[in-house]
């Protein structure tokens, strides 16, 4: 069955088309026009998210869901809650079944966190969706750093490894199971007081 994925906002929208298991194919929509205020950044956005449903053909869209809280603030959730309100317009103009998935989930169940502080960060969590997108389907996405070593959301690919890993999250083929969960968990606490461990201090006589 062919299933679309997105990871929608104002400025960028990554899509991927999977047929059950198989990515079929993935890319970006962003607006042809620049410098829009973000409402018309949406409307500039919308008819080429029609012409991928119109192509492909979908049985069902996946896509982020947003989220009750914004470290970027109010602004951003109601931009995200336009976003969303076009992508349900669009899908049922199509008849097309849309699920919503809560973001902490599905970064949770293809096990994209990875157990330590630093990466609960936004843009480690891209990075690594990056890094896991390009390994678990052999791709060559980008996942570009400054000169100054900060990550550059602009010229990486992660709203398409968001969207790749999203969809995956809901499959059992790709799914991080419990077991398989602890047993990283285990491992990576079991590097991290390695690591810390320190030689006793010599005893001078």
């Amino acid at each position: 069955m062919i299933n679309l994925s997105l990871d929608a906002s104002t400025t960028c929208t990554g899509w991927s088309i999977f047929d059950d298991d198989v990515l079929i194919d993935y890319n970006k929509i962003k607006p042809t026009i620049l410098k829009l205020e973000w409402r018309d950044r949406i409307i500039n956005m919308i008819p080429q998210l029609h012409e991928i449903m119109k192509e492909y053909k979908p049985k069902k869209i996946y896509c982020e869901d947003v989220p009750l809280m914004d470290k970027r603030g109010k602004l951003t959730l109601v931009q995200l809650g336009a976003v969303q309100g076009s992508i349900i317009g669009a899908s049922s103009f199509h008849n097309i079944e849309t699920e919503f998935i809560n973001v902490g989930t599905w970064r949770k169940d293809i096990g994209l966190y990875d157990g330590t502080e630093s990466g609960k960060e936004r843009d480690n969590l891209k990075a690594h969706s990056i890094e896991l997108a390009n390994k678990l389907f052999g791709l060559d996405l980008n996942c570009i750093y400054t000169k100054s070593g900060n990550y550059n959301s602009d010229k990486s690919d992660d709203d398409i490894s968001d969207c790749i890993l999203m969809y995956a999250s809901t499959r059992e083929k790709y799914k991080v199971h419990k077991e398989k969960k602890e047993k990283i968990r285990t491992v990576e606490n079991l590097n991290r007081r390695i690591l810390k461990w320190e030689y006793p201090k010599t005893i001078q006589h």
